[in-house]
């Protein structure tokens, strides 16, 4: 159904043309193009077009890059925009008349300053504009709204002015879109007739076009009149197929790229801040100079809104680096670079030229290309990179700004196993001397990387700690999934000089259920506490299974969750509901098929108190 819609919707634009084409004289063609008074049509009709395009992409590339930046009211100017398209020709060439008219509102204006539209040149070209314009802004706008927002981002986190990322990225990525407007432009231009007539009228020599021309020719030479038409078909065509071929990409064919190793120190030395790493304090929390901080929470925490404020991305908040308020300086002038996992590199442009951009010195792009062993990728072009490549490269080129403040949102998300490993050796080697903020999902990479640790909940710190702190005593039930270990609160029940007892807070359970453990830190009956356990210091058991052996512990449950988790070392994930309080299990295939687990099943967690230590709640 589909290809026979398409077929007749084909047909529909064709058949009319193949049908003009039979009542073309195509042997008096020629003689007719070569007519006095067909080049003088032409000649109207070629030059109003001309300035009209010209004009119409000189004012609206402007207005569709402005169009991006309107925070309200943007859908309602696209429609204004829109509306010389729905306006019938002869209620647009009224319009015009009643401002630039003889009679029109700016016609003292216009008098005293001997300017004339009406019946005139310049009164056809200003049709053209009022007409064409829209094809050209709602091209541009389409293209700009298909660009990645951290393209612009994270060039002005570099430290390129608005100025240089327009004239190096906005403007070159919006090329074939540029040529695209302008051709649609042009060839509406050659086409216009209901406006310029009614405004500009149809004077010999001077606004008289071709297709007014054409429409004039009916009445008296129906001959001339098909043979004027064809003569602007191709014309139109003959543009179109131009602007089609200017503005095409070539795409390249696929070509296998080597990634060589690192090197750390060279890339050290190359990326060294020019500038002493400062604290930075928002809204009064301080991330500590010269280390690397971790920002974990769930997801929708704020961590990306948090560091898009530090950036200058986002408003909000009171951001002070070391002694200097930069809560109002832009992107660009604050010194912070922000690394994402959206790469945000230009597309248009070279993985050697996207490095020029930061370092201004071709030679120094080389150098750091090939320390970081993506030489191989210094002439592809950035919108043809992998992922993990782009990412890599984004990496770099954040580096390549010599920032003191460093922020990194999940930098490495794209990158496979062995090359994090790799770069994550990097950071821990770049680190000294520039202060850094790394938002990260992975614990290995927050662990191997981080100092301290800030835990974000709702937008708010909740706890700041070093990292070692962080990961021993799990602050809420968030980090202890992140950590991979179990949190229990609860209240002390009993103290002895080896263990301690709890009673869990908040139990749905008939009985209380207890936690017996090694104290860390002074307790007494009645506080709170935290008791903390190893998944692998769990095992399951049927309820009527469970025998006393060596565990104190013996927590009953249900099932709530069984998912195999190979990257454990055990095999399957089980999560046990413990009087409201989820509990992580890590138990073999084997387990799970000989104790007939399931989702819903009563089991017994048991684990032995040696395993368990116990935390005075801060």
């Amino acid at each position: 159904m589909l290809a026979v819609l398409a077929f007749f919707g084909c047909a529909f634009l064709l058949l009319p043309l193949a049908a003009l084409a039979t009542r073309v004289s195509w042997d008096t063609l020629g003689n007719t193009l070569l007519e006095p008074a067909t080049q003088t049509l032409l000649d109207i009709t070629l030059r109003s077009a001309l300035y009209a395009t010209i004009i119409t992409v000189l004012i609206g590339v402007p207005m569709a890059i402005m169009l991006q930046r309107l925070r309200r009211g943007s859908q309602l100017v696209r429609v204004l925009i829109l509306l010389p398209l729905a306006m019938p020709p002869v209620v647009a060439g009224l319009s015009l008349t009643a401002l630039l008219g003889r009679r029109g509102i700016t016609a003292p204006i216009l008098n005293a300053l001997e300017l004339q539209f009406a019946f005139a040149f310049a009164g056809v070209v200003v049709a053209h504009i009022f007409i064409a314009l829209p094809f050209v802004v709602i091209t541009v706008d389409a293209a700009l709204r298909q660009i990645d927002r951290e393209v612009f981002d994270s060039a002005a986190g570099i430290g390129m002015s608005p100025w240089q990322v327009l004239w190096r990225i906005t403007l070159p990525t919006l090329r074939s879109a540029i040529v695209t407007g302008t051709g649609l432009a042009f060839v509406r231009s050659l086409g216009e007739f209901g406006t310029t007539l009614t405004f500009a009228g149809s004077l010999p020599g001077t606004t008289r076009t071709m297709p007014i021309g054409i429409y004039l020719a009916r009445e008296t030479d129906p001959t001339d009149a098909y043979n004027l038409a064809a003569i602007l078909i191709l014309l139109a065509l003959l543009v179109l197929l131009s602007t089609g071929i200017f503005a095409m990409r070539r795409i390249p064919k696929p070509v296998a790229r080597t990634i060589t190793d690192l090197d750390t120190d060279a890339l050290r030395d190359l990326c060294a801040p020019t500038h002493p790493a400062p604290d930075i304090t928002i809204n009064g929390v301080t991330f500590r100079s010269g280390q690397v901080t971790a920002l974990v929470g769930p997801n929708g925490s704020g961590k990306t809104t948090l560091l898009g404020r530090i950036g200058g991305r986002l408003t909000g908040g009171q951001v002070v680096l070391g002694d200097a308020d930069v809560s109002a300086l832009p992107p660009h002038r604050r010194g912070v670079v922000v690394v994402t996992q959206q790469p945000g590199l230009p597309p248009f442009a070279t993985v050697a030229q996207a490095l020029t951009m930061v370092t201004r010195d071709s030679d120094r792009s080389r150098r750091l290309l090939a320390a970081s062993g993506l030489q191989e990728l210094a002439g592809v072009r950035c919108d043809r990179l992998s992922g993990g490549q782009a990412a890599q490269v984004a990496l770099v080129r954040g580096l390549a700004a010599r920032p003191a403040v460093l922020l990194l949102d999940e930098p490495l998300a794209a990158v496979d196993s062995a090359a994090a490993h790799r770069w994550r050796t990097l950071l821990r080697a770049i680190t000294p001397g520039r202060t850094t903020i790394l938002v990260s999902h992975d614990p290995l990479e927050v662990a191997s990387i981080s100092k301290n640790i800030a835990v974000l909940d709702r937008g708010e710190v909740t706890a700041h700690d070093d990292a070692s702190t962080i990961f021993r005593i799990p602050p809420n039930p968030f980090v202890a999934t992140f950590t991979g270990r179990n949190r229990l609160m609860g209240t002390v029940h009993t103290t002895g000089k080896e263990f301690v007892t709890l009673h869990l807070d908040d139990v749905d359970h008939p009985s209380p259920i207890t936690v017996t453990g090694i104290p860390d830190g002074p307790l007494c009956e009645g506080d709170q506490a935290i008791a903390v356990v190893e998944p692998l210091s769990l095992t399951l058991q049927l309820p009527e299974q469970v025998s006393e052996e060596s565990a104190r512990n013996h927590w009953p449950g249900r099932i709530t969750s069984i998912e195999a988790h190979y990257n454990s070392g055990v095999g399957t994930n089980v999560i046990v509901d413990v009087g409201g309080t989820p509990v992580l299990c890590l138990v073999t295939a084997q387990s799970v098929t000989d104790l007939h687990l399931d989702v819903g099943s009563e089991v017994i967690i048991s684990a032995k108190a040696l395993n368990v230590m116990i935390f005075p709640q801060l």
